[in-house]
């Protein structure tokens, strides 16, 4: 089985911190975005992969190699935007596709059972099987209309909360048939959604494969912190002395849900908790308070200090008596020197050295 994942997009929305780091390496939970993706496929049979890549293409690359736990990892660039259906015809060409395959976003995180959609989808004999899922607030997604036998009649693109007709949307992976390719004109940008599907549906060769289960789409810092707190709290219900196994606990008191990488350190009288996600290699000084907040690897904070609903990234340096409000977001590399007040909502690009208090909302590039 192959699958194409597409990982070119910009992540506008989720800098700055995405200046310097490819969306798919974003940590959830720890563990970078692509290998999330890697191991459902891996789960479900995927032996061959081609990431389609445009923006970072090379700290992809170098993070990922070309093997991933016996899979063969290829990569697909686009030298520019080619929609959703254009990377798809583009990474053809990199692994011969003479049989059905997988297409799917790569900054999705989600536990459907892929090997159900695919028996699904040959049952029906479609050319695209699309995978859905019910949300509450459909107007950012494409949502769809099935008939009972679960063809897709038609996609209304982002409509209103008004105009929307069911909370059932594109969860953005696909089972395709290699004749599919056909369709997607190379070369220049295709869209799945306004010109591909339309086409199939009126053929009864589009299917909907509606699933449940966690499915979270990664395209902004909110929804990014979301989705990380929401399977910490999964996680924390199942495996409730997980923290156990990487810090000692004496003298600092954990609360749950939390997760601590591998090689941290937490000085004394620190609370570290709830919703606190720290990356590996991380330094935590004596009664420092992190709350609702995620660290990358690499983030060493000094004495005294609170980060309460704030995104670090990775090798922040934060001194003593520094207070973080909610909503900031301090990008690589930054270093903030004693005392500092840094505002709510306020967001710091990467390789700043900040001594004074920074306002609230305040864009410091």
């Amino acid at each position: 089985m192959k699958a194409i994942v597409l990982a070119g997009g910009f992540a506008t929305r989720l800098r700055p911190i995405s200046y310097a780091l490819p969306k798919l390496l974003f940590p959830v939970l720890g563990k970078p975005m692509v290998y999330w993706t890697l191991d459902l496929l891996r789960e479900h049979g995927v032996d061959e992969v081609v990431l389609a890549v445009n923006y970072l293409a090379d700290a992809l690359r170098a993070s990922v190699g070309k093997e991933y736990k016996g899979m063969r990892i290829e990569y697909s660039l686009e030298d520019k935007p080619l929609g959703t259906a254009g990377p798809i015809k583009l990474a053809s060409h990199a692994i011969r596709l003479r049989d059905t395959f997988l297409a799917m976003n790569g900054d999705i995180i989600t536990q459907i059972n892929l090997t159900e959609m695919l028996k699904h989808h040959r049952r029906a004999k479609a050319a695209v099987t699309d995978a859905l899922h019910e949300v509450r607030n459909p107007s950012r997604f494409g949502v769809v209309q099935l008939d009972p036998e679960s063809r897709i009649k038609r996609f209304v693109e982002k409509p209103s909360l008004e105009q929307a007709t069911s909370r059932m949307i594109n969860a953005g992976i696909y089972t395709i048939e290699p004749s599919v390719l056909n369709m997607i004109s190379p070369g220049r940008k295709v869209s799945l959604e306004r010109e591909i599907f339309p086409r199939l549906a009126k053929r009864g060769k589009l299917m909907g494969f509606p699933f449940r289960g966690y499915w979270f789409d990664i395209g902004s810092l909110s929804d990014y912190q979301k989705a990380n707190f929401s399977l910490l709290r999964e996680q924390s219900s199942k495996s409730p002395d997980r923290h156990r196994s990487n810090v000692p606990i004496a003298g600092r008191r954990l609360v749950r849900p939390l997760l601590l990488g591998a090689h941290s350190k937490v000085g004394r009288s620190a609370v570290i908790g709830p919703n606190a996600l720290v990356g590996k290699h991380c330094l935590i000084g004596r009664r420092t308070r992190i709350v609702n907040s995620i660290l990358f690897d690499g983030v060493t904070i000094g004495d005294e200090t609170t980060v309460s609903g704030a995104i670090l990234a990775a090798n922040v340096s934060i001194g003593k008596r520094v207070k973080i409000e909610p909503g900031a977001t301090v990008s690589q590399n930054v270093q903030i020197r004693d005392g500092v007040r840094i505002g709510r909502n306020a967001v710091i690009h990467p390789y700043k050295e900040i001594t004074t208090n920074v306002r609230p909302r305040a864009n410091l590039m």
